[in-house]
């Protein structure tokens, strides 16, 4: 049962909510995480879904698509709340439709690294790969976010049109703003760099990917 990889993403500040505003966050996340599912290619072995109230957990078989997740999560809980994550690679006890009955070695893994970067104050803790592989992962993704959590509403909402592939001049229209005033929230937020990060984040995982499809069919072929 190796190889599997597992999300699991701690909402920050959710018990700071109101209790409307909790039952407004979690009641749209729960409809976009349902979504994501359906339209994730290759599919979770078990898509994500709200586990223990402020938790969100999911299971791959390909770490492809998992910083494009963290990066829609964060997006959709922005400015209500925050999140740190981790994602490991490792045993599962046993295969199960409920994720909360799964378990294993990579589940206990995971749970005790999220305790720990609460109290470090991380973000992240990539676990799928060797040290070196890793350590660059976390220092990616905490620079990223420390970017994006320094934007202005503006310019994280130009960041994400960005991130859409949407152009600078298509965003200047949807936003009905000057094409000027999209360039400078680009430059300000330090969108470009935040892309950059992402792209070589994805490119890292692409790769994890692509050598575990050319393992597996070298032992097919044997």
């Amino acid at each position: 049962m190796e190889g599997h990889y597992l999300l699991l993403v701690d909402l920050k500040k959710s018990t700071r909510l109101t209790r409307g505003a909790a039952e407004r966050v979690f009641g749209q996340l729960e409809g976009r995480l349902v979504e994501l599912n359906r339209n994730l290619d290759p599919p979770p072995v078990l898509g994500l879904t709200i586990s223990y109230g402020d938790e969100i957990a999911g299971l791959f078989d390909t770490p492809v698509h998992l910083y494009d997740i963290v990066d829609h999560v964060r997006d959709w809980l922005s400015p209500e709340a925050g999140i740190r994550f981790v994602a490991a690679r490792g045993a599962i006890g046993r295969h199960s439709e409920d994720i909360r009955q799964v378990g294993g070695e990579v589940f206990k893994r995971a749970d005790e690294v999220i305790r720990a970067i609460k109290g470090d104050r991380r973000v992240c803790r990539w676990l799928i790969d060797g040290a070196t592989f890793n350590t660059t992962l976390d220092a990616l993704t905490e620079i990223s976010n420390a970017v994006l959590e320094d934007m202005t509403e503006y310019q994280r909402e130009v960041y994400r049109l960005l991130a859409a592939g949407r152009s600078q001049t298509e965003i200047a229209a949807l936003l009905s703003k000057h094409r000027q005033s999209v360039s400078d929230a680009v430059k300000r937020g330090h969108a470009e760099s935040v892309l950059e990060a992402r792209a070589a984040i994805n490119g890292l995982l692409a790769e994890v990917s692509s050598m575990e499809n050319d393992r597996i069919s070298r032992d097919n072929e044997r």
